[in-house]
């Protein structure tokens, strides 16, 4: 069989999958207005998208020129070569938006595909030049720079375009409503949604249907004759319809983001599917040329890629199709929507990122301003506005979980001008990434609507900046990765293809059982805080839970003791990941331990103070148990002499008796059947005695010499945090069952 046919065939998968990853990634942005005011149920919201997603596959024909020769000068290149250029883009694609899902931060399609493109272009654009004895610095030979950075421009402008976009226009849409929309929404309601709608329409029908494989000449000509007529029309009719819906008593807005979700869902598929299948579809309409030339594909040059080819629309339909699928199964395109509606979430909340120099000092600046500019506003303008901007209470019958991340007011700005900008951008045929214009209209809004508190602010400005530095992050990995496989390719052709696809498709698997046990454990933690919120008896639901993690805690402790026994530096390495996973669950619940107690069922305020000494308490064994087990591996994997033989014979002794101790706890934590506290408290003092007894010998044997310091060091470390565990496991069982 023709090799060059099985690249295209290997193509045609990697875009596949290809789909399903950036999916994942990208697409999950249109849903993120909709999901986060509950404007329907996930059904209705992915049913109203999918719709959308079918239409916008079939308006992408024109942007796929991007992927022929957007980037780089086909015409240069060698059929040969130019299918390894491909090659190297959808493997270093399907690689990278991979590893951004498993850690749940959107970046752009668009900004890999084009630095993909750039940097495979690159590479086997300068080999080609140093075989052909060119000189290889001459990239405009090779490369449409005037192009590429027009894109690039295009791309990373649109982050401040949008950014301030939103923020003006939500703070103005909040003036306007203010957070009680039962009083102003019978005023303004109608207006806004018909102007809404208007422009949705506006850039989704006259502009996005420009190079639409379903309009003809005649067609398009007439749209756009008639189009300020038309445009009147549609507002009148919408504003109309809007406010018979406000009289009625129906919140037209929720409709708006519904279609709002449609429309940038469409504005999406027409302007990003290339990302996807560009590659893969232009690897292709190469080799049919190719077949049809006869000649050698390292004497066959590309110029015919530069000519304006129409998207087959059986192909259209069925990358649509792979889409809608995946934004139904794919779970890791509900991880990444989250760090968007997290971050642009009205009011508390578990925060994701962890705050660093950069965002104190943002926030201090902007808080500095904030203060400075208040000095030169005149007190009445200011109180005004306060109160435009004063939120009502959360709603009591509405558990947290359900609550709404915010509004319909700023689910439908963000809708508007995103769908707006992205669809605008597509008509002009440039690739506007839909990650950067979606998430920084999200961040404009929600600075504008005051939802980054004080209590927030420098969370939410860290998740910002790591977003934004991980997309810069993008365009240098994109340039990288594939440049090098681009060159591997050059020189390896074949068989380097067939390495790099197995092991791209080693990594994608790696990632995603990785990614499956990591659901696992976020769920699980979903679970605790929903059953300790809802339980009546909500004590016993926690001294279940801390049962549960007792019992982990002395587990690894135990394990430990025997895997330093045997000297098993593999086991301390596994032992060590699980404590860190149980660590990072603690960290997970430490601030939602304390929310949830505005849940407790009952009024007993040494129930909510057991509750949390209990966790605090836990988690210091859980510190200690940490303390050991890195102790442990560090000393192993140095490869220090074994521990004294009397000190491993002593500490195995202890150990039998903690085994035996902690398992008395923790039935009696999981059962609720109170253990004798006399008959504990002894246990607990008899392995402390033990401990001390041994850890007197054990500072004898070092001041004689018996022992050298590193031994010392571990064995005083073992003793004094497995008698913290002890006394600490004594105190959890003496609130909740003594």
């Amino acid at each position: 069989m023709d090799p060059y046919f099985l690249l295209v065939l290997l193509l045609m998968a990697l875009a596949t999958l290809d789909l399903i990853v950036g999916v994942a990634n990208d697409a999950i942005n249109f849903l993120n207005s909709a999901l986060g005011t509950r404007a329907g149920s996930m059904r209705v919201i992915l049913a109203v998208a999918s719709f959308g997603v079918v239409l916008g596959t079939l308006f992408s024909s024109g942007m796929m020129e991007v992927a022929r020769n957007g980037v780089f000068d086909p015409s240069y290149f060698s059929f040969h070569s130019l299918l390894f250029i491909f090659v190297a883009v959808m493997l270093t694609d399907v690689i990278l938006l991979d590893v951004y899902n498993s850690f749940g931060i959107p970046t752009s399609t668009t900004v890999s595909l084009v630095f993909e493109l750039f940097g495979a272009g690159t590479a086997i654009g300068f080999l080609t030049a140093i075989d052909r004895g060119l000189d290889p610095f001459q990239f405009s030979e090779y490369l449409n720079l005037n192009s590429t950075v027009r894109i690039i421009n295009g791309i990373f402008s649109s982050v401040g375009v949008a950014f301030i976009t939103g923020l003006v226009v939500q703070w103005v849409a909040r003036l306007v409503f203010t957070y009680r929309l039962e009083n102003t929404l019978r005023y303004f309601g109608g207006i806004f949604s018909g102007l809404a709608a208007t422009f949705i329409l506006n850039y989704l029908i006259f502009k996005g249907l420009k190079g639409s494989v379903l309009v003809n000449a005649d067609l398009g000509k007439w749209l756009e004759a008639s189009q300020n007529q038309l445009l009147v029309v549609f507002f009148i009719g919408f504003t109309l319809l809007a406010q018979f819906a406000v009289l009625r008593g129906v919140n037209p807005l929720r409709y708006v983001v519904l279609f709002g979700t449609f429309s940038l869902a469409m504005a999406f598929a027409g302007n990003d599917l290339v990302n996807f299948i560009g590659p893969a579809l232009a690897a292709f309409q190469a080799y049919q040329v190719y077949a049809a030339s006869g000649v050698d594909p390292h004497l066959l040059m590309m110029d015919s890629m530069s000519e304006e080819v129409t998207t087959p629309f059986a192909i259209l339909l069925v990358a649509g199709a792979i889409m809608i699928a995946t934004l139904w199964t794919n779970a890791k395109a509900r991880k990444v929507s989250e760090t968007e509606i997290n971050l642009a979430r009205q009011g508390e909340g578990s925060e994701k990122f962890k705050p660093n120099a950069v965002s104190r000092t943002i926030t201090s600046t902007t808080l500095a301003a904030a203060s400075l500019f208040a000095r030169f506003t005149g007190s009445g303008v200011r109180t005004w506005t306060d109160r435009r901007f004063a939120q009502p209470e959360p709603n009591a019958a509405v558990d947290g979980r359900n609550q709404p991340a915010f509004d319909y007011v700023r689910g439908s700005v963000n809708l508007l001008l995103a769908s707006t900008l992205i669809a605008y951008a597509t008509s002009l045929g440039l690739p506007l990434s839909t990650t950067f214009v979606v998430f920084m209209v999200g961040m404009g809004s929600s600075l504008a609507d005051r939802a980054w508190g004080q209590e927030s602010a420098v969370y939410r400005v860290a998740g910002v900046v790591n977003v934004i530095g991980s997309w810069l992050l993008t365009a240098v990995i994109a340039f990288t990765a594939s440049a090098l496989f681009a060159a591997f390719l050059y020189y390896g052709e074949f068989i380097a293809a067939l390495i790099l696809t197995v092991f791209a498709l080693g990594l994608i698997v790696r990632s995603h059982m990785g990614f499956a046990d990591q659901m696992k454990a976020e769920n699980l933690v979903e679970d605790v805080i929903e059953k300790l919120a809802n339980a009546e008896e909500p004590m016993s639901s926690s001294r279940v839970l801390m049962g549960s993690d007792v019992d982990r805690t002395a587990n690894i402790v135990i394990m430990a003791a025997e895997a330093l026994a045997n000297n098993q530096k593999r086991t301390t390495r596994r032992l060590r990941k699980e404590v860190t996973l149980l660590m990072k669950r603690h960290e997970k619940l430490e601030l939602r331990m304390v929310r949830i107690i505005r849940d407790f069922k009952g009024e007993k305020s040494a129930s909510y103070r057991a509750h949390l000494l209990a966790f605090d308490y836990v988690c210091d064994m859980t510190e200690s148990a940490r303390a050991m087990v890195e102790a442990e591996h560090d000393y192993l994997a140095n490869l220090h002499a074994r521990p004294h033989g009397a000190f491993l014979l002593a500490y195995a002794e202890v150990i039998a008796l903690f085994t035996a101790y902690s398992g008395r706890i923790v039935m009696a934590l999981e059962t609720g059947k109170s253990e004798s506290n006399s008959d504990l408290l002894a246990a607990k003092r008899r392995i402390i005695s033990d401990i001390q007894r041994i850890l007197d010998r054990e500072l004898q044997s070092y001041r004689s010499g018996e022992i050298s310091t590193r031994q010392s060091h571990l064995q005083t470390k073992l003793l004094m945090e497995l008698r913290d565990i002890t006394a600490l496991m004594h105190r959890v069982h003496q609130l909740y069952v003594a």
